[in-house]
């Protein structure tokens, strides 16, 4: 219809984007590689320029201001990210992202360099970071929050927490949660049409 939305999983972890489009369009998906996005969000930090998008069954090409983008696209078919994103978890949290980025890098300070897990604790009005390493040394810090659901044990890879609080702007942060075994749901009120889902680990 009107819609362009971008999604991008590494199996780990997945992201949703969509933005309103003033054409009325028939559906067409495609993959485009990652090197290309990271290039064009390079080139599109130093344009305010419109860009012409056009798509074939095997390249796609951006067009704003002087550049031309063109681009191979993957052959394959892409998970079905309907099935990948949360819906109906029940415990969720507010909290301000700057609060919870800050206490992640410090937490993640102490976290094992190969795995860079980190444990959320959650109990009623309070989220534990726990850190720790082979070294035997350990971090820990308890943020006060408003929460009231289940008491929830559940571990990330901080890194990928870090890159969604890096790179969206809003000064609120909304998490929901199934249990300890299941994916949280990250999204941000300023940005009505993202949505971050990250797959626990075992910590």
């Amino acid at each position: 219809d009107k819609t362009l939305k971008l999604i991008a999983t590494d199996g780990h972890r997945l992201a949703f984007a969509s933005m309103a489009l003033d054409a009325e369009l028939p559906r067409q998906e495609v993959i485009v590689p990652r090197k290309t996005v990271l290039e064009l969000g390079k080139l599109l930090a130093d344009s305010d320029a419109e860009v012409r998008i056009e798509l074939s069954t095997t390249q796609a090409s951006f067009a704003f201001g002087t550049v031309e983008l063109v681009s191979k696209l993957i052959d394959g078919k892409f998970p079905d990210y309907t099935r990948v994103i949360p819906v109906g978890h029940k415990n969720q949290l507010s909290i301000g992202r700057e609060v919870l980025r800050q206490a992640l890098l410090r937490a993640a300070i102490l976290s094992n360099e190969k795995f860079r897990g980190v444990r959320w604790v959650l109990t009623d009005g309070s989220l534990k970071i726990v850190s720790s390493n082979t070294e035997q040394e350990e971090a820990e810090e308890t943020l006060e929050i408003d929460y009231k659901g289940d008491p929830i044990d559940i571990g990330f890879n901080v890194n990928y927490l870090l890159d969604v609080l890096n790179n969206v702007a809003g000064s609120e942060v909304e998490c929901r949660f199934g249990d300890a075994a299941s994916s949280a749901l990250l999204s941000f009120p300023s940005e009505a049409d993202f949505r971050y889902v990250v797959m626990p680990m075992r910590i």
